[in-house]
This record gives structure tokens, C-alpha cells and sequence, in this order.
């Protein structure tokens, strides 16, 4: 009857009513009974489902968070907050091209908040082959449309920004964004750790430095850790090794369960011809963490270091048993086997680096690649290079061709050897 109705939608409303004040007072799970009972009562409105499910997000509860605002899409599917929630959900969940769809949707149809663009743009930037040319776009968006008053919504905006400009390797506008963004809060260590590590890849190392340090100086206890782990490693690209191992040596103290701490310090001490001392921390990381690569690559430059080549090619080949692609363990073997006469094994090697790393491309940005690089320096003193580059593969076509005129393959030793020598100096 109409009387039953009228008492129905004011009791559904109540407990609505009811269940909005347990969610500002942060009691989630009344929240959710006061919810569930004006569900029953009036199934048809998507809005106490969309509450209930933040309830469940709130208590970690994702799941049920996503049925919850699966069901107010269904009921309402014009109200772009539902889709937003729930891709924050599957976001968290790590289902990044679902949590795309559902910003999509939700910006079709809200095209004006910039949060639903900042939200995308992270979701792209966290797929498995992340699309940074879209997420800038979404960033640039989200930028635009950010309000004066809106500082905390700009910073991040920009800060993420230039975090995704550096890793499509346009530093000059990343660090750009990142100054804007310490502009706007000079309080977070975040932006000045990732305008140091722009810095620190466009080669201003002193300016990394310092920026590592203005970031240290913002936090204590073990979140310094990371930031005195990549100072470390700037004192370590200007060949200052006293004040890289104090770094290291924090970093390891400060956190010792990060292998990459102690690989880091393992490389440091194969700089300094500290071999025995590198394995040392090299066995470390390997123990935290068994199934890298780059680890047990290590390991075998140390133990080229001390003369022991057997077990040297053991721990590289254990290296490209992890990864038969890994360039470094590639290129180190080839020297192994150059050095023993060993032709056609280095033609091997090298071929595979030069088809993996093109020698006209740099070597990737990434940090801990470009340490591992590092690793090659001493070998090459065992060879006469031809063309000496640093962080390129460019000296793998003389090695090859070198080979290759021990294997009297002249015609393509040839071919290497004027490959490399087309290669333009580096500045």
C-alpha cells in the first residue's frame, strides 16, 4: 500500500542517514549494518551500495568494495563516483587495465575533475609495459586542471609528472617539473630524491648530491635509507669511494634486509679492488634475495677479479640461467672467452649483446643497470679496445670481429669492424 511504502523509503532513508554518520565517525562496521538495512528496504538505489562499499574498502575488504560498487553502477550507471571508487579498488588489487576502464567510464562522464585524469595516469604508468605517453597526457590534464588554491592536487600532479618525463628519458622537463613541485611543498623528501636521480642521469653529479642530502635532511631512521643508498651511488659515478661506502654502510645498517644495499656496496668494493670484500656482500644480497640476476653476475666479475675464472663463468652462466637475455653476463663472458681463445664461444657472446644492446642506442637509465655497467670497466684492461665507450656495447663489434678474424671469417669480421668505426664518438 501506499502508507507501507511512505514508512518503507522513511525507514531506509534513516538507517541511510544512520550509516552516513558511522562513516564520519569512522565506525565502518555499523556503517555497513546501517547500509545493509537500507538495502533491503530500497534495493533499487545505487547510492547505499556506493557507501557500503567504501565501508569495505575502509576494512580492507576490497572485494566486497567492488561487488558493492558494481551493484550501484547497475543501479545508477550515471554517476561517475561509482566508477572512480572502483577503480581505486581494482587499482589496489593490481588489475591496472580495469582501474583504467573504470576512470575512462568515469571521466566520459566527468571530463572537468582533475583527479579522475591523476588517477588514470598512474594506473598507465603501473602496467606491466607501462604507457608513460599516455599517462603524461592524463598527467598534462590533470595539471590543467588543477585550481590555484588546489596546491596539494597540483604538487602531486607535477611531481608524478616528472617522475614519468625521467623514465621516457626527458630529464630536462622532468627536472623541471620537479622544482615546481618542491616549490609548492619544500617539506617532502620525495621530489627532491627524484630531481637528484634526474640529475644524477643527466650526468650533474655534484647537483645530485646535494639534493640527496636536502632530502636526508627531511626524513630520519630507516626511510633514509633508500636516500643515502642513491647518494651512494652518485659518490660512486664521481669515483669518491670513501663517501660512498659511508653512504652504503648507512643504508646497510639503516635497512638490512634490501640486497640491492649490499650489491650496491659490492660493486663499490670491485672499483677499489676490494674482491674478496665484494663477495662478502655479494653472497648477502644473494641470500635476501636468490633469484636476481645481476647478483650473481657480480659475483662473477669478482671472481675474475681474483683470477678465478672457472667459478667466474659459473656465477655468470648462473646469472643468464635466471635471464638468458641479460646483456651484462653476455658481454662479460665474451671477454672471458676472448681472453682464453675461445672464438667461437665470444663470437657467440658478442653477437648476442649486439642483437640485444644495439651499440648506436645508450645503455638503459636505470640506476641499478648502470652500476652493474660499472662492473665491465676492469675487465676491459685485459684487451686492446679499438673504441672505448662508456654505458654502450659499442666495443662488442671489435671484440666480434676480432673473433671472427681468428675464425677467418674475414668478410664479416670486416663488417664489424666498419660498423664500429661508423659509430659517432660520445662527447
Amino acid at each position: 500500500s501506499t502508507s507501507d511504502d511512505k514508512r518503507k523509503l522513511k525507514e531506509a532513508n534513516d538507517f541511510a542517514q544512520n550509516g552516513k554518520t558511522f562513516l564520519r565517525n569512522k565506525e565502518y562496521g555499523q556503517a555497513i549494518e546501517a547500509f545493509s538495512q537500507a538495502i533491503v528496504l530500497r534495493p533499487e538505489k545505487g547510492e547505499n551500495f556506493y557507501h557500503r562499499g567504501i565501508c569495505f574498502n575502509k576494512l580492507g575488504e576490497t572485494q566486497k568494495a567492488i561487488a558493492d560498487f558494481s551493484m550501484a553502477i547497475r543501479a545508477e550507471g550515471k554517476v561517475y563516483t561509482y566508477y572512480e571508487h572502483r577503480g581505486q579498488c581494482h587499482r589496489k588489487l593490481g588489475n591496472f587495465e580495469e582501474s583504467i576502464k573504470d576512470y575512462s567510464s568515469a571521466i566520459r562522464l566527468e571530463n572537468s575533475t582533475g583527479s579522475l585524469y591523476y588517477n588514470r595516469a598512474i594506473a598507465y604508468m603501473l602496467l606491466s609495459n607501462p604507457d608513460y605517453n599516455r599517462a603524461l597526457e592524463d598527467f598534462d590534464q590533470a595539471v590543467k586542471l588543477s585550481s590555484p588554491i588546489q596546491t596539494a592536487h597540483k604538487y602531486r600532479a607535477l611531481y608524478n609528472r616528472g617522475n614519468c618525463l625521467r623514465k621516457m628519458g626527458r630529464l630536462i622537463e622532468s627536472a623541471a617539473d620537479l622544482k615546481h613541485a618542491i616549490e609548492l611543498d619544500p617539506t617532502k623528501p620525495e621530489p627532491h630524491n627524484n630531481l637528484a636521480l634526474t640529475c644524477l642521469e643527466m650526468g650533474k653529479l655534484q647537483d645530485a648530491v646535494e639534493m640527496f642530502t636536502t632530502a636526508l635532511q627531511l626524513v630520519q631512521g630507516a626511510d633514509a635509507a633508500m636516500l643515502y643508498n642513491n647518494r651512494g651511488l652518485s659518490y660512486m659515478r664521481m669515483e669518491d669511494f670513501e663517501h660512498a661506502f659511508a653512504d652504503f654502510n648507512a643504508a646497510v645498517r639503516l635497512n638490512p634486509n634490501q640486497p640491492n644495499y649490499f650489491f650496491n656496496r659490492g660493486n663499490a668494493h670491485i672499483a677499489v679492488n676490494q674482491a674478496e670484500e665484494a663477495l662478502e656482500d655479494l653472497d648477502e644480497a644473494i641470500s635476501l634475495s636468490p633469484s636476481v640476476p645481476a647478483y650473481y653476475h657480480g659475483k662473477g666479475v669478482a671472481y675474475q677479479a681474483l683470477g678465478r675464472v672457472e667459478e667466474a663463468i659459473e656465477m655468470l652462466d648462473r646469472a643468464l640461467g635466471l635471464n638468458p637475455k641479460y646483456v651484462p653476463s653476455l658481454y662479460h663472458l665474451g671477454l672471458i672467452y676472448h681472453a682464453q681463445n675461445k672464438h667461437q664461444q665470444a663470437s657467440q657472446m658478442f653477437s648476442a649483446v649486439i642483437r640485444l644492446a644495439p651499440p648506436d642506442s645508450p645503455a638503459s637509465g636505470d640506476l641499478a643497470l648502470q652500476a652493474e655497467l660499472k662492473l665491465h670497466q676492469h675487465a676491459r684492461d685485459d684487451f686492446m679496445a679499438v673504441v672505448k665507450y662508456s654505458s654502450r656495447y659499442a666495443d662488442s663489434l671489435v671484440f666480434r670481429g676480432q673473433a671472427l678474424l681468428r675464425l677467418r671469417d674475414y668478410q664479416a669480421a670486416r663488417r664489424d669492424f666498419d660498423a664500429a668505426i661508423a659509430i659517432p664518438l660520445p662527447p
